[in-house]
């Protein structure tokens, strides 16, 4: 039976888990696992940022960027039908006590003039906009285009404004644009993609950003 409930309902084959049961180990919180730090050097590398960090699934990688990325109270952009909003059983408002400002999407896409109005005004009243969370490929399959990707990150910029990309189908959406990822993420402050979806693994995401956001986010997965 060929099972297409998700992307995510995979299990290793014989090759894996002989790789697994070979594979060089060590403890992760000294730094001392020669295989994910192997890992996570070859994930920051490929999408084009400092660091990376392994996380068990992409919600957490999602939960730690909104932890890393924003502080108690603040309020995050994002669609209003994005995974991060819709699917992570509203963690955001237990780990990072933030508000969401919900944009409806067009085609996976969030308009930049939504994205533009829904920026918070210095007011004694009013939440910081501490993030705008893009999703590309989006969940309905739609992929964003590279020309979208710039013009948030011009609007981010311009009101210093970080980005976080879900990208858990980030190599699909890559191979949909006919560009390397890096065309992709290096219009974001933040990425996490799974493992699991795309890239042929049973279980795992990447979170990858800045050595500073990194450092930051290594300390929120270990309090998780």
């Amino acid at each position: 039976m060929i099972d297409l409930r998700s992307d995510t309902v995979t299990k290793p084959t014989k090759d894996m888990r002989k790789a697994m049961s070979e594979a060089e180990v060590g403890d992760d919180v000294y730094g001392d696992d020669p295989t994910i730090n192997e890992l996570e050097r070859q994930a920051a590398l490929v999408v084009g940022k400092e660091a990376a960090l392994y996380v068990p699934s992409g919600t957490m990688g999602n939960q730690i960027a909104l932890m890393s990325h924003t502080k108690r109270g603040d309020e995050v952009i994002l669609g209003a039908h994005s995974h991060i909003k819709t699917y992570e059983v509203g963690a955001a408002a237990v780990l990072s006590s933030v508000n969401f400002h919900t944009i409806d999407e067009k085609r996976g896409a969030m308009p930049i003039e939504g994205i533009e109005k829904a920026v918070r005004e210095e007011d004694i009243h009013f939440p910081d906009t501490g993030l705008i969370c893009l999703e590309n490929a989006h969940g309905t399959g739609v992929v964003l285009p590279i020309d979208y990707m710039k013009k948030t990150k011009s609007l981010a910029n311009e009101k210093s404004i970080p980005i976080h990309l879900d990208g858990a189908r980030l190599f699909n959406a890559a191979t949909a644009l006919d560009v390397d990822v890096k065309m992709i993420t290096r219009e974001v402050d933040s990425v996490m993609f799974c493992l699991s979806k795309g890239l042929a693994s049973p279980v795992g995401s990447i979170l990858a950003g800045s050595k500073t956001f990194i450092n930051r986010a290594r300390r929120y997965r270990k309090m998780l």
